[in-house]
């Protein structure tokens, strides 16, 4: 990776390294979600009470015919809201969350960042997140885990010419860590540079 070669050439150690409770980022997230005792997704989505929810199933009959105000991501968050885990699983997934934290603080101590793409691919083009509904997990995780996460900009694609970024996460209370290295990043990568026509790139 570009970045760690970056991170090697200043004197930084750089060690490759594999979560497997990243596989179940969504099922965290969902369930730690759907369990925060706040106000649900689809109450929000209805801007009113909770007994005002929006209905995911009423909205997609509504969104095929093109009368939802509801995008198709947002009603499949809503689904995913409705169909709910035992609390066996929950309390599994929550006590995952919470090994998989104390791991990762231990692994970064209170000098150490962890690099992780904001998203599987290159910036998406229009409607293709309407499948790859899911894959918000990338950055979702770390807002269940509680630690702070700062996105980089890294510039664009060689081939499709979209912007790609990954982010800077450290142990809790380290917030500082993650602007300082997202800074240096920055300066070494050029940072947000916007994305080229696709008309040029043929020419």
């Amino acid at each position: 990776m570009q970045a760690a070669g970056h991170f090697e050439s200043i004197g930084c150690s750089v060690k490759s390294v594999s979560f497997p409770q990243l596989r179940k980022s969504y099922a965290m997230w969902a369930s730690l979600m759907r369990n925060a005792g706040n106000d649900t997704f689809c109450s929000l989505l209805s801007n009113g009470p909770p007994n005002a929810a929006m209905n995911p199933y009423t909205e997609l009959l509504r969104w095929l015919v093109g009368r939802s105000q509801h995008t198709l991501p947002a009603l499949a968050l809503g689904f995913g809201e409705k169909i709910g885990n035992s609390p066996a699983q929950d309390a599994a997934l929550r006590q995952l969350r919470d090994s998989f934290r104390r791991e990762l603080e231990q692994l970064l101590g209170q000098d150490g960042v962890f690099l992780y793409p904001t998203h599987p691919l290159p910036a998406p083009f229009h409607n293709q997140p309407l499948v790859l509904l899911f894959n918000f997990a990338y950055t979702g995780i770390f807002n269940v885990l509680g630690l702070p996460a700062t996105a980089v900009p890294m510039g664009l694609a060689l081939e499709e010419g979209v912007p790609v970024g990954l982010q800077v996460i450290a142990g809790r209370y380290y917030d500082r860590l993650t602007l300082a290295v997202a800074s240096e990043l920055e300066k070494a990568f050029g940072g947000w540079v916007p994305p080229f026509p696709v008309s040029e790139t043929f020419k």
